[in-house]
């Protein structure tokens, strides 16, 4: 339908006119433990994989890692558990989904992105999400993070790697 095409571009403009004041805004506070973790994926199959290693990595239970899958289009064999669509969107940024507002008003220590391509839905999410520290692959938008990884978003095994060695680096694990 043709009024999609303009929701999305509705969404663009909200995203590109609310970008400057998420930059400008001290979002971040003084860093202690990882105890909430919150992800955002691409691919419902991969889901259980990374939960449970990063569980393990982190020293968290996965009670405490929120997972947000995101697909363009929701298939009918799926369960619609965390998985949202741009219909859960409405015009210029507004979330229609209760249960995804929700999730963005948690405070979460530590958000990752293993998004595979830019995508304006999760970057609104991004903008509106109450995050200390964010991490994504390099090839997104590099202002929304503040840790990227250069590797394939489907080399997850590398990427945990990385991962756990920066944030020992950055002393946000030990």
């Amino acid at each position: 339908m043709i009024f999609t095409g303009f929701k999305r571009k509705s969404n663009q403009i909200f995203f590109k006119k609310t970008l400057p004041t998420f930059l400008k805004s001290e979002h971040k506070s003084p860093f202690g433990k990882v105890k909430k973790v919150l992800i955002f994926l691409d691919d419902n199959v991969v889901k259980e994989l990374v939960v449970s290693e990063l569980a393990t990595m982190l020293k968290i239970s996965e009670s405490d890692i929120k997972v947000v899958v995101f697909q363009k289009k929701m298939k009918k064999e799926t369960v619609t558990g965390d998985i949202i669509t741009p219909k859960d969107f409405g015009w210029y940024g507004k979330i229609d989904n209760e249960k995804l507002k929700n999730i963005l008003t948690n405070k979460y220590d530590l958000l990752i992105n293993y998004s595979k391509v830019d995508n304006v839905y999760l970057n609104i999410l991004l903008l509106q999400c109450n995050a200390i520290f964010s991490v994504g692959f390099a090839d997104m938008d590099k202002r929304l993070y503040d840790l990227m990884i250069r590797c394939e978003p489907d080399e997850i095994d590398l990427f945990h790697k990385e991962l756990i060695k920066y944030l020992i680096i950055l002393k946000i694990v030990q």
